[in-house]
Parts: C-alpha cells; sequence; structure tokens
C-alpha cells in the first residue's frame, strides 16, 4: 500500500495547488508539517511566474490501495 503526503496551499490566484511527497514518515507530524509549509510559503521557492503560494489549506495523508486482476 502506497502512502503520499499532499500539502495544498492557495496560490496568488486563489486556486488551490499540491505538493506531493511519496512515502512520508509515520507518524506525521502536524506541527512540523505546518511549519514546512510556512517555510515554503516564506521562500516563495515555488512561485513561478504569477502563481504564488501564498496561504497553506491543508495537508492530508493518502493510502493507494490497488488491486490486479489476471485477465485470461
Amino acid at each position: 500500500m502506497a502512502k503520499t503526503l499532499e500539502l495544498h496551499f492557495t496560490n496568488n490566484l486563489g486556486k488551490t495547488s499540491k505538493l506531493t511527497i511519496d512515502n512520508p514518515k509515520e507518524p506525521v507530524n502536524k506541527t512540523a508539517v505546518k511549519q514546512v509549509m510556512d517555510l515554503i510559503i516564506a521562500a516563495d521557492i515555488f512561485g513561478g511566474g504569477n502563481q504564488s503560494f501564498v496561504s497553506v489549506k491543508e495537508a492530508r495523508l493518502v493510502e493507494h490501495n490497488v488491486t490486479d486482476y489476471e485477465i485470461v
């Protein structure tokens, strides 16, 4: 079962932007995640053109289950 941590930000256009982290360390520390998201906003490291992150929207841990079926 694959897990990802999704970090959702609101950008200066009012839209949602998402960063995804594969296989995050668990348990997820909510305080640390919030601090990192605030640092990303302050550093404006993903602000390209007119789409800078301006606020934290949410973070969530997502589990992906895949079941393969052999077709004969």
